[in-house]
């Protein structure tokens, strides 16, 4: 996407979660080459160190915490006193079959996937409004918080309740200018060592997608700048699917 397509305000302030490596790295690398303040959210102190080592600490504030954690999340709030733009971007997995699935996985996946993304849209919406900001927020979702799979149950709860809330939330916040919208990606490679040791796997997946291309890391990170930018002023309560036609029938 080009230059002339992204006016961006700079030094906006744009919260991040799940920075720490994959698509949250991604993007938080695409954000910061766009001038933006960052603040990430991160789950180890590893991770931490080699944000610190790419980025100007004046212009990033980095956190380490498990969004699972509530109180964590409260600790955020208090520290930041608004932002313009908000990437809930974490989320974990569970791949087992539903009689398979333990009451704490489902607790845990629920917490990170779901929950963390509505208590973070709910505490900095609060603080847009205050502020008279019309910000954006942009949950990434999954083609499977569109349709179902197998061994998925917990995994496509959780993102179909992001798509449900992010509907929702852009009807109550839609007075205030404030948008909120998804990103639904197929499989997408984050390591480029999958490419070589997953193969059969990854043939069977291609196979699925109409494009016979899996969603890259960049492409995300492309497409979070375009919600957050004046490019899309009219879109909100929509869920844009990069998943090569995976969703578009049979």
């Amino acid at each position: 996407m080009g230059e002339n397509l992204f006016k961006l305000i700079r030094m906006k302030i744009t919260l991040i979660t799940g920075a720490g490596r994959g698509i949250g790295l991604s993007i938080s690398e695409k954000f910061y080459s766009e001038d933006h303040n960052l603040i990430l959210l991160v789950r180890s102190n590893n991770q931490k160190r080699g944000l610190e080592k790419k980025f100007d600490k004046k212009k990033v504030k980095i956190f380490v915490g498990d969004l699972a954690n509530y109180s964590f999340i409260k600790k955020i709030a208090k520290k930041i006193n608004f932002v313009h733009n908000i990437i809930n971007n974490a989320g974990t997995r569970n791949d087992n079959h539903i009689h398979g699935v333990k009451k704490s996985d489902l607790d845990y996946l629920i917490d990170v996937n779901f929950k963390a993304t509505f208590y973070l849209t709910q505490i900095f919406t609060k603080k847009m409004i205050k502020k008279k900001i019309k910000g954006s927020v942009v949950n990434l979702s999954s083609q499977l918080g569109h349709v179902g799979a197998y061994n998925r149950t917990v995994y496509c709860s959780s993102k179909f309740a992001v798509e449900g809330f992010t509907k929702a939330a852009a009807l109550d916040l839609g007075k205030y200018g404030i948008r909120i919208n998804t990103i639904a990606p197929t499989k997408t490679i984050v390591n480029k060592k999958e490419l070589l040791f997953t193969k059969k796997r990854l043939a069977i997946i291609r196979n699925k997608i109409p494009l016979k291309k899996f969603t890259e890391k960049e492409d995300i990170a492309e497409l979070c700048l375009f919600l957050t930018s004046s490019a899309s002023k009219n879109i909100t309560g929509s869920s844009i699917k990069i998943d090569g036609g995976w969703t578009a029938g049979k």
